[in-house]
């Protein structure tokens, strides 16, 4: 009884490793879910988005996507305090470094329209 026991949880166990792994790897090559890690397919997106979530003078309202191979551009909608709804847009993200990205968000002056 006992070894039946140690066989269905080291099964379950590796159930879950692949299943874990699979996820990672979809993630990675942009097929799975967002599973918001800082790196893979969604990464540049992920930190950005931190980053602007990060500030308590911006909410997200929405973000938009452009899937392909790479994620190639992606946008975030953020309301300010003053209730205006603005349109960060990072075009050419896939091909850019993550620095100049950022940059991007430190040079936003939301009050401003962006």
């Amino acid at each position: 009884m006992k070894s039946k026991t140690k066989l269905w949880l080291g099964g379950a166990a590796l159930v879950a490793l692949i299943s874990v792994l699979a996820l990672l790897g979809l993630e990675r090559i942009g097929i799975g879910p967002n599973l918001g890690l800082p790196f893979g397919y969604y990464g540049k997106f992920n930190r950005v988005l931190a980053h602007v979530e990060a500030n308590p003078e911006l909410e997200v309202v929405r973000t938009t996507l452009h899937r392909d191979s790479a994620l190639e551009d992606f946008y975030i909608t953020v309301r300010t305090q003053e209730k205006r709804e603005v349109r960060l847009r990072f075009e050419g993200a896939h091909t850019r470094p993550l620095s100049d990205l950022l940059q991007e968000l430190e040079n936003l002056n939301p009050r401003d329209g962006a």
